[in-house]
């Protein structure tokens, strides 16, 4: 797995090439958040810490002593994976600048595989350049504020759209529909995950749930119940989880979701006592009765949830 602490060095190191002039235009901040909204795994708090780079020049300095913490972590083969695979995200279809940036990137790559010093030289010129094809995208401020706001507090949603922009993959839903079985997707998980594990069963379970409810396709669904399951162990806010989805959903929706918990829950194995107490504060959460707690629960023989 890949240090945490690395991924935020990398992204540091990052915004500190972009501001190897001294000085950074808003298009190209906007370029910078689009390529480092694709690092795994940030959380609200370290998108703002990685944030603090992107307010004053990065001194020289601070760029090499980045660049050497970097370089030294190339040994690690998850962390060289990661900053090659970053390094591939600089050009995207809609960024091709045709072979001239193919070579830049692949001179980059050889520059973190043997090691070498001259890599911020290589990115200096080109990076500016890439920046501004990628943020010329996202030029609405408020287009900007509501994917900064889905990044901290809609995370399944966020990698979902962005995973489907990389494969190519639509669905043909409204967005509230998508947001709203990201959400599911996410509580899902969360009941799934309770003992910390996630078992294949349970991600089927999921994936036809999704299929279900949202007429999704196999990939679709798989997509979604594998992004939730990877996420929900890297600090997902359930309480938000439930507030939203209570938000989106009427009554008569939510009594029905508490049917596909408790499905979910005795996928692998019987439903245990911490999926049933999990269960049970999802639905306080959502402002459903105790006996529509109940009717779901019923719903799973009686000898697969252990007597409860």
């Amino acid at each position: 797995m890949v240090d945490k602490s690395f991924i935020l060095e990398l992204g540091k190191l990052l915004i500190g090439a972009a501001w190897a002039d001294g000085k950074l235009s808003s298009t190209e901040v906007n370029g910078l958040k689009e390529l480092l909204f694709q690092l795994p795994d940030i959380s609200g708090e370290e998108w703002m810490e990685l944030e603090l780079y992107m307010v004053s020049p990065v001194s020289e300095e601070e760029r090499q002593r980045l660049l050497h913490r970097v370089l030294g972590r190339m040994g690690s083969a998850e962390d060289k994976a990661l900053a090659l695979a970053t390094l591939g995200k600089l050009l995207s279809s809609e960024t091709s600048g045709g072979d001239q940036q193919t070579e830049v990137v692949q001179q980059l790559r050889a520059d973190l595989e043997e090691g070498s010093s001259g890599f911020l030289e290589h990115l200096r010129r080109p990076f500016r350049q890439i920046l501004n094809l990628r943020g010329q995208r996202y030029t609405d401020e408020h287009d900007r504020e509501s994917r900064l706001e889905d990044f901290i507090k809609n995370t399944i949603y966020f990698q979902v759209t962005m995973e489907l922009r990389d494969r190519g993959i639509t669905f043909d839903l409204p967005d509230t529909e998508i947001r709203k079985l990201c959400l599911a997707a996410g509580l899902m998980a969360r009941v799934a995950g309770v003992d910390h594990v996630v078992d294949s069963v349970e991600t089927t379970a999921m994936s036809a749930v999704l299929k279900r409810h949202w007429a999704l396709t196999d990939e679709q669904a798989q997509l979604v119940a594998e992004i939730s399951h990877h996420r929900i162990f890297r600090g997902l806010d359930s309480v938000r989880l439930v507030k939203r989805f209570k938000e989106l959903t009427t009554r008569t929706e939510r009594k029905e979701f508490l049917h596909c918990l408790f499905e979910v829950a005795n996928a692998a194995e019987q439903t245990s006592f911490e999926e049933i107490e999990e269960i049970r504060s999802i639905a306080k959460g959502m402002d459903l009765s105790h006996q529509d707690f109940l009717d779901a629960k019923l719903t799973i023989p009686r000898e697969d949830r252990k007597g409860l």
